[in-house]
């Protein structure tokens, strides 16, 4: 079943339906809280695949259908930039490749590119490996002793080991822990920055709170940087940034795009990740029946050993559960863009300079594309069911040319991860509860995911 069409035969109509909002907020204070998104399904039920909400002085528009998306995003995309919509992340990330828009867009991208292909990124594939098992070892006690994991911790533990060692060539071990913490919260604090939020001059403690946490990454960065200059011949991500050169203008990283870029990448190669993969072992742990049959997988294919490259093209079904569990719970469940110039979309004129709200989280939840949305069930990942569906019913990495930089990265990281660790142990839930998530910048548990490992 397809999704409605993006250009329609009626005449163009000003506005889609939606919610009648309050004098001057408009329905800003509905757009925002740590719900949100049980707010946009509800929207969607009551008005459509595009609903139509006042942001305080902006003209927004939800959209919730596949085409939709791809109109925005692949189709038209050279007329929608991040606009505004990311000025909150700008405050932790500057103007990286991840929130820059234009020329300056491109050439980041030129210049990121390299490390970040299929085939590069195999280099770090050993190392993730490595790392990975070292991790698998620490849980054998639990295992011996019946003890509880909490596994937020472990696979934020995990996940920093593996960027760490990648950007940097370091195990960064405790310093990890305060990092961690203040890219945690200061991510967190993010999402009160869009809209109408108050000066950040002003001396509120979240103000001071956040400024103490960028001043904790910022010195982290500048001493990873410097040391990159001392030992520029090292072979990881940073020596990389630091060696490279604009393909058309052989112009370098300046020492700020160069920050900017450091924190980018950082940031994303743990956090979201880590939450990608607590999730997926939730899931797991709810579905023993699935996590069985990752497991045969697993015995077959790697018959106890470490993976390789090689092993890869054989763990398809460890692949639909990675894929199944990013559709459940996507890394970014939110995307802003403006449009420059004036467009159409579902027969509905959108003015230049609207906020367009994209919602990978409704998209993967599509009526039509997806049967009973909410089911676990990784069978929707097979080649044949892949290749009968939209491609743009499926965006946990975005999707055109500001695809997310670090997916193949991340993909490669937890297929690893949960392959290694299903032929080695069985998960299961310390205590048999629901853990529902909350949109803080990403999908967070509200609770601590609580496991047993027992030994297979």
């Amino acid at each position: 079943m397809s999704s409605p069409s993006v250009v329609e035969a009626a005449p163009t109509r000003p506005n889609p339906p939606g919610p009648r909002g309050l004098p001057v907020l408009g329905s800003a204070l509905q757009m925002g809280g740590r719900d949100v998104l049980s707010n946009y399904m509800e929207l969607q039920r009551e008005y459509g695949d595009i609903v139509f909400v006042k942001l305080g002085p902006l003209n927004g528009y939800i959209l919730a259908s596949p085409d939709y998306v791809h109109h925005v995003l692949v189709k038209n995309q050279k007329n929608y930039i991040k606009g505004i919509g990311y000025d909150g992340l700008r405050l932790l990330v500057g103007q990286g490749v991840l929130t820059s828009d234009g020329e300056v867009w491109r050439q980041q991208r030129r210049l990121m590119q390299p490390p970040f292909t299929p085939t590069a990124i195999t280099q770090f594939a050993g190392m993730m490996i490595e790392i990975t098992q070292r991790l698998l070892d620490r849980w054998e006690p639990y295992a011996e002793r019946g003890e509880v994991l909490s596994m937020d911790a472990e696979m934020l533990h995990l996940t920093m080991s593996i960027i760490g060692r990648a950007m940097f060539s370091i195990d960064l071990g405790e310093e990890s822990k305060e990092v961690g913490a203040a890219f945690e919260e200061a991510f967190g604090f993010i999402p009160s920055r869009n809209g109408m939020a108050l000066p950040l001059a002003l001396p509120l403690p979240a103000h001071r709170r956040f400024q103490g946490n960028l001043d904790v990454i910022n010195q982290f960065v500048e001493e990873r940087i410097a040391e990159g200059r001392r030992n520029p011949t090292q072979d990881n991500l940073l020596s990389l940034l630091l060696r490279a050169r604009d393909e058309e203008t052989g112009q370098a990283l300046s020492t700020t795009d160069l920050r900017d870029e450091v924190v980018t990448l950082f940031f994303a190669g743990f956090e979201t990740t880590a939450r990608s993969l607590t999730w997926g072992w939730y899931l797991l742990a709810k579905h023993p029946e699935v996590q069985a049959r990752l497991a045969a997988e697993a015995d077959r294919v790697l018959q106890g050993r470490a993976p390789t490259i090689d092993d890869l093209f054989q763990l398809n079904y460890t692949r639909q559960v990675v894929d199944e569990t990013l559709r459940l719970y996507p890394p970014t469940a939110l995307l802003a863009r403006q449009n420059v110039e004036a467009d159409e979309i579902g027969g509905y004129a959108i003015p230049p300079k609207s906020m367009i709200i994209l919602v990978p989280y409704l998209v993967h939840r599509y009526p039509g594309m997806w049967p009973d949305p909410e089911r676990f069930d990784p069978e929707r990942f097979t080649p044949q069911a892949s290749e009968a569906r939209s491609k743009t019913a499926y965006i946990p990495f975005a999707s055109g040319p500001r695809v997310c930089l670090g997916n193949n990265f991340a993909l490669l990281e937890m297929v690893y991860a949960m392959s290694m660790a299903a032929g080695r142990y069985q998960l299961e839930m310390a205590e048999d509860e629901e853990i529902p998530f909350e949109l803080v910048g990403t999908m967070r548990p509200t609770k601590p995911l609580r496991v047993k490992v027992q030994r297979k």
